[in-house]
């Protein structure tokens, strides 16, 4: 028993009710009260399953706990000092809810012989009750501590489907990254270990990745962000079992939006790139031949992102020769440029910024180019920077003449002057 402690895992106990009631086990296990330890700790155990059925009822709204309960409280009701309900209970569990396995169930079908043993005479033995020994006791602590006491209320398999529906019905409220995060740690998380946060982000793979049914396509984009909280959440844990299980995570359905969302999620950690197999990456380079958006994002595959930024500039350029231009989709440019900020490519990825506003084509092109990358990326912009911009932009008159240009420079030059005291808007007088 040396790699077990009680007293340690008796602060790691999931119910803070259970928590509680076994201070008494471990008192009565301390203090050589073995017998006393037994049958306390088969009454633990019953609290216990109770506790847990009483979270899958109330917050998970779990049928079959609240079924089990209703049976209890029938039966109490009409017989208040009989407590046969507790020879039922374990069975009624096993059976019809997925709290504990076939090995758990024999740990506490052993805990419940030693237990009626231990509190009820036997007229044909000299020692009426049974008393056990010191190991008998602390292994049965230890069974019901990793059976039962330590695991949360709900298994993978079973709390996945509970947040697929749930998070499918409230998509429209949860809209960004803070709220999601914060109701799925509030109403899920606290009540599971990490491991069992694993489980569910290998079993969510397969809803995004694989699988086409309708609810799956149509919830694809919500249950990728709860997939990628998760990551982030278990970050090392979730790149080991990517790493170590390539043939699952490679099983990747061939569609534009399973390939886009993955695209997404390798731009973000490209160093998962080689730990998919090739079919894999022919998908991927197949989708950016014909999907700018997704070229733009798939820096991972050139391996280097200041390298990857001039590419995409000299496409850019290329398609300005044309008559369409290089038209990816807005979203493509934030992922990327804000991967860049992350990485520390500043000063890079602000000249990009500046080159992409200073050369728009047309007055559509310099509208979506203002509002959705250079304004929520100003703070980025020191004094030299500001001033660059300026002069580019001056030059082009797809962007300082198209309708929405003066209320988007009125806004640029509220932000120049909390930045700079003197700075000289009468140089640039097609802009302001």
């Amino acid at each position: 028993m040396k790699d077990f402690s009680i007293e340690y895992s008796s602060q790691k106990i999931n119910s803070e009710k259970t928590k509680e009631y076994f201070k008494e086990v471990s008192s009565s296990y301390y203090n050589t009260n073995y017998r006393a330890a037994i049958v306390t700790l088969y009454s633990v155990v019953i609290n216990d399953i109770l506790v847990k059925l009483e979270v899958l009822d109330e917050i998970y709204s779990d049928s079959v706990a609240k079924s089990i309960l209703d049976e209890i409280k029938t039966f109490q009701k009409a017989n208040p000092t009989n407590s046969d309900w507790e020879k039922d209970i374990v069975e009624k569990v096993k059976t019809r809810t997925n709290l504990f396995d076939n090995v758990d169930y024999a740990h506490i079908l052993a805990l419940k012989n030693d237990r009626h043993l231990c509190a009820h005479p036997v007229i044909d033995k000299e020692d009426k009750l049974y008393t056990p020994n010191k190991e008998t006791v602390a292994s049965h602590i230890r069974n019901m501590m990793e059976s039962l006491f330590l695991k949360p209320p709900v298994l993978s398999k079973k709390i996945l489907s509970t947040i697929l529906l749930d998070i499918a019905d409230k998509k429209d409220l949860l809209i960004d990254e803070i709220s999601l995060e914060k109701y799925l740690k509030s109403k899920y998380l606290e009540n599971l270990n990490p491991t069992i946060e694993l489980s569910i982000f290998r079993d969510l793979w397969k809803f995004i990745f694989r699988l086409e049914d309708a609810q799956s396509k149509e919830n694809r984009l919500i249950n990728y962000r709860v997939l990628y909280f998760l990551f982030k959440r278990n970050l090392e844990s979730c790149i080991k079992k990517i790493k170590s299980e390539q043939e699952y995570f490679s099983n990747i359905l061939n569609s534009a939006e399973t390939i886009h969302f993955l695209i997404r999620f390798l731009s973000e950690n490209d160093f998962l790139y080689m730990d998919f197999r090739d079919d894999v990456h022919l998908l991927i380079k197949k989708q950016i031949e014909t999907n700018l958006s997704a070229r733009t994002v798939a820096w991972f595959i050139t391996g280097d992102y200041l390298e990857h930024l001039d590419k995409i500039k000299n496409l850019i350029s290329n398609d300005f020769n044309s008559t369409y231009p290089y038209d990816a989709d807005m979203t493509a440019y934030q992922r990327l440029l804000k991967i860049g900020f992350t990485r520390g490519f500043i000063n890079e990825v602000v000249d990009f910024v500046i080159w992409r506003y200073s050369k728009a084509k047309n007055y559509n092109d310099a509208d979506k180019v203002f509002t959705y990358i250079l304004l929520p990326n100003l703070n980025y912009f020191s004094t030299e920077k500001l001033t660059e911009l300026c002069e580019e932009s001056n030059k082009n008159g797809q962007v300082c003449s198209r309708k929405q240009s003066e209320d988007d420079h009125k806004n640029l030059k509220r932000h120049i002057e909390s930045k700079i005291n003197d700075f000289d808007f009468k140089k640039y007088t097609k802009m302001f």
